[in-house]
């Protein structure tokens, strides 16, 4: 059985046609880059140019370009799983759609090492366009408040990788929006975004490349309509850099000090209003909660077909 098994694990591989790569979960940036930029591909979904990507993953399911490529868990879509008891198994397809029964690959991308971890991964790539820039809008709070949800309603949203609204102690509040986009679409969103900055009576400036703040400590998952709120209430605590995806109503959180006090202390007092609404918190510094009785009952007959304890 366990000879079987291996027989269909995914090898590494590169296909340009379908946009899919499969390579080791702890590769860089750098590595996957590599790979896909020979195809004109990229892989959207990096928030740290240094760590593995399944440290990533299990830091966060989102990233700020989740805006429009999805979660993480949309944009792998097959992986090798290593089991505790060192059995190897493949989950998941090298296509973006299919019917393969219960999704396991989405429930074990959030189980932070509990049944195992991965191997590889095969990750849905995007192309590769020559203008990569990120744009700062700044000034007072409620004109950017004003301009965030704007930006929201409009077909535009779709057009950005990701905008983010990043607050911190002592530092004044900015919209940050970021673009990988065709040479002769990049004056359409520079004038897009001057008239959006003239409007609100804000400043605009921009700089090369796309966010990469690294993996957050902790991470709220709100909705888009409290996201701001949340992440300016969370800013006021010091030593605290929070970044809120708008789109996602996430916010990640980035701490001076990210001892499991210290992320209770943030996380605890925001439980039952993020559960009112269907959110929730993870950290990647602290054990998750204990499941509900409904899921708890179906993850003790999944351990028993693995055979575990």
């Amino acid at each position: 059985m366990k000879a079987l098994m291996e027989e269909r694990l995914f090898e590494p591989f590169i296909d340009a046609t379908d946009g899919v790569l499969c390579l080791p979960s702890g590769s860089d940036a750098a590595e996957i880059e590599r790979e896909a930029a020979l195809h004109g591909l990229r892989f959207p979904l990096v928030v740290d140019e240094s760590a593995r990507l399944c440290d990533q993953v299990a830091a966060s399911p989102f990233a700020p370009a989740s805006s429009r490529f999805g979660p993480y868990c949309d944009n792998i879509t097959g992986m090798n799983w290593e089991l505790p008891d060192g059995r190897r198994v493949r989950v998941g397809e090298r296509v973006v759609k299919s019917t393969t029964g219960y999704d396991l690959l989405r429930f074990l991308l959030g189980t932070t090492g509990r049944y195992g971890g991965p191997v590889d991964y095969v990750l849905r790539l995007r192309p590769a366009c020559d203008v990569v820039q990120t744009f700062f809008l700044r000034g007072d709070l409620s004109p950017l408040r004003m301009a965030a949800a704007e930006i929201l309603q409009t077909s535009w949203i779709h057009w950005f990788d990701s905008m983010d609204f990043l607050a911190a102690q002592g530092c004044g509040p900015l919209l940050r929006i970021a673009v990988n986009c065709p040479p002769g679409e990049g004056d359409a969103y520079m004038d897009f975004l001057s008239k959006m900055a003239d409007k609100h009576r804000l400043s605009l400036d921009h700089s090369p490349g796309l966010p990469l703040d690294g993996c957050p400590d902790l991470v709220i998952k709100t909705s888009p309509a409290l996201v701001l709120d949340t992440a300016l209430r969370l800013a006021e605590h010091p030593g605290t850099k929070c970044v809120a995806l708008c789109c996602c109503g996430v916010v990640h959180l980035f701490l001076a000090d990210p001892g499991p006090e210290a992320i209770l202390l943030l996380a605890r007092p925001l439980e039952k209003e993020l559960y009112a609404i269907g959110g929730d918190w993870s950290s990647r510094h602290v054990r998750t909660n204990a499941p509900a009785s409904p899921e708890a009952d179906w993850i003790l007959t999944l351990r028993k077909e693995w055979g575990l304890p």
